[in-house]
């Protein structure tokens, strides 16, 4: 069958199907609509739709997602990394501070430091979750990837951790009770423990927020990633702690995204 079948039956979902399947670029798809699919391509394409009919999320049916330019496995055991956690790296990547340590806490599919460790060759990066589950898929991303400068760590947070960062970095679970119970049907089949922040959502903040002073050498910053109505109370949850130079963020749909502080 042609990709045109496909593209005209099922619009965009096809297109970021396919671009995966056949690794184009996605606008290809339309430029050659007449190019005729191999079998073996058609029953995987067919068999991803299948899942998205059912609610299943895109990037778990497609089974791998690109994150600042690079293709991460995705599935069940992690959070889906999200477009506006690339503002996070982009921000760290521009900021003009002393990167050599770098942790990030929480790391799930282990985007955030794969992407650092990517761009700072010279830098060492250590990425900790609770979720071994997890951690197994941040591991075959580092080994699908061969970046040397990256190890991920079981870690209850802190518990693991024995050394201190220029940088300490985090995209915690934040969504409250009252939203976590109506999220999208499609969004339950991630983790509730990279999703669930507690009944307000800052559950992990206070955690990270009270303990990353103790790990951060002279000088160095927190990036937190945080959600759409929780800019207020985390600065002043930050001032509490004694930290200074407290930079709030936007995402391209002008929510405040980012809080980055130093000590």
């Amino acid at each position: 069958m042609k990709v045109r079948c496909f593209l005209e039956k099922y619009g965009n979902d096809a297109a970021l199907i396919l671009s995966y399947l056949l690794d184009t670029n996605k606008n290809n798809l339309y430029l050659y609509p007449e190019k005729e699919l191999s079998k073996e391509i058609e029953n995987e394409l067919i068999k991803i739709l299948k899942k998205i009919q059912k609610g299943y999320p895109l990037q778990y049916a497609i089974g791998k997602w690109n994150f600042y330019g690079l293709d991460l496995y995705v599935d069940k055991r992690a959070l889906i990394p999200r477009f506006e956690t690339e503002i996070l790296v982009e921000e760290i990547l521009k900021e003009p501070f002393k990167k050599e340590k770098i942790l990030d806490i929480g790391c799930g599919s282990g985007a955030i430091s794969l992407a650092l460790a990517k761009k700072l060759e010279k830098s060492r990066i250590i990425g900790c979750d609770i979720s071994k589950d997890a951690l197994e898929l941040s591991n075959l991303n580092k080994s699908k990837l061969k970046l040397n400068n990256v190890e991920f760590i079981y870690s209850d947070l802190f518990s693991n951790i024995d050394e201190k960062f220029d940088l300490i970095v985090s995209n915690p679970p934040y969504i409250n009770k009252d939203d976590y119970e109506n999220l999208e049907e499609k969004l339950y089949y991630e983790p509730k423990n990279a999703l669930y922040g507690g009944e307000d959502g800052l559950y992990f903040y206070r955690q990270i927020i009270s303990k990353a002073k103790y790990f951060l050498n002279k000088n160095g910053k927190i990036y937190l990633e945080i959600g759409y109505n929780q800019k207020n109370p985390l600065i002043q949850l930050l001032k509490d702690e004694g930290y200074k130079n407290i930079k709030a963020i936007k995402d391209y749909n002008d929510f405040d995204r980012i809080l980055s502080s130093n000590i």
